[in-house]
């Protein structure tokens, strides 16, 4: 349980370094820390569960662009700049940092494990973001009036 809130508040941690690099306003800091908490959990909870990379970072970044959609109405700021933020902790930096320091091993067992961990992982981001995306797109267009 300690390495579960550990790894959520490193996560946090890390959204908010963003969150400062990118100017966020001081007001919006809340927001971000519960949507990098909330998205990193349910990351955290879902790979626990079924150690699918694939799977744990869709439905995370389901959350996490949905929030930030949400956020983005809310607190009248840009989608995309919440949702850069509440990704962060879902970014598979490690296991590409590992697949590329086999590859110069010439490790090749191990790099193709983690090249394979990489892309699952990223391919669920993207596939989480556009899931919510298309759906936000979709619902906009038909709530434009139509011009005749």
């Amino acid at each position: 349980m300690t390495s579960f809130l550990i790894q959520v508040f490193t996560g946090v941690i890390g959204s908010i370094g963003f969150a400062l690099i990118f100017n966020l306003k001081k007001v919006q800091i809340p927001y971000i820390i519960a949507g990098s908490a909330i998205g990193t959990a349910i990351y955290l909870l879902l790979y626990r569960l079924t150690e699918s990379p694939f799977l744990s970072n869709m439905v995370a970044s389901v959350f996490c662009t949905a929030s930030a959609e949400v956020l983005a109405r809310v607190r009248k700021a840009p989608a995309t700049l919440f949702l850069i933020i509440h990704i962060i902790p879902l970014v598979p930096g490690g296991s590409l940092f590992y697949s590329m320091r086999s590859f110069i091993l010439h490790d090749h067992a191990a790099f193709i494990r983690y090249a394979a961990s990489t892309f699952y992982t990223a391919a669920g981001i993207a596939v989480g973001i556009l899931i919510v995306t298309s759906f936000v797109s979709i619902v906009n267009h038909y709530k434009k009036p139509q011009a005749r």
